[in-house]
Parts: structure tokens; sequence; C-alpha cells
């Protein structure tokens, strides 16, 4: 798959994830006021934002949040373990996200990369 079809798959992935677990737990409403400060804030998609740059991404949670986006971000790693029975858990996608280096970056983008094909395989 070309290096941009699998970025686009990705961010698509990110974007799904995250508006199931919201809508899910908080409203379609809460979901839609989120993405809107988000993309306020990074001034683009903010999934290419959590793809490319986690911690830039759960900064700019924070900013949304505050204290509350970590538990944003274990609600969306419980909803990711749960539906997509990803081999991971709530705690350990919180972790890759705040920490956002290279090998966190590398694990969440796997993880997304699952959820994009989950119809095909369970990771």
């Amino acid at each position: 798959m070309p290096l941009e079809n699998k970025e686009t798959l990705l961010h698509e992935a990110a974007g799904k994830v995250f508006e199931e677990a919201t809508t899910a737990s908080l409203g379609s409403p809460c979901n839609t006021v989120i993405v809107y400060h988000l993309k306020k804030k990074f001034g683009k998609d903010p999934y290419e934002v959590f793809t490319d740059d986690p911690k830039e991404f759960f900064k700019g949670l924070e900013e949304v949040f505050g204290a509350a986006a970590e538990c944003m971000v274990g609600l969306i790693g419980a909803f990711i373990v749960r539906k997509y029975e990803i081999a991971c858990t709530a705690e350990e996608f919180v972790a890759l996200v705040v920490k956002g280096d290279e090998l966190s970056k590398r694990r969440l983008r796997e993880i997304l990369f699952c959820v994009a094909s989950q119809d095909e395989k369970k990771c």
C-alpha cells in the first residue's frame, strides 16, 4: 500500500475510534465541540496530529479538558481495546499517547492499522 494511502487510512481510523468512543460516552454534541476546538487549535485535521504527533494531540486535549484529558484518552483506549480486541490495555494506550516518543508513535500506528484492518484480522 502506498505511504499516502496508509497515512489516510490511519487518520480515518483515528477519527473513527475517537468519534465512536466520545459519542458513545459523552454524546454526539460533545464530540462535535471537542473536534471543533481541536481543529481550531491545530489548524488542521486533529487526527493527522494524533497519528503524526500524539503528544501534541494530548496537549490539545489538555487545553479542552484540562486535567481530565488523561481520562478522555483512557476512555478512547478502553473503547478500542474492547471493541476491536486490540492487544493493549487502556492504561498502556494512555501511556503511549502521553509519552509520544518514536516507539510509542509506532505502536499507536500499529493499533490504528489493526482498527482499520479489523475485518481481516484481530490484533
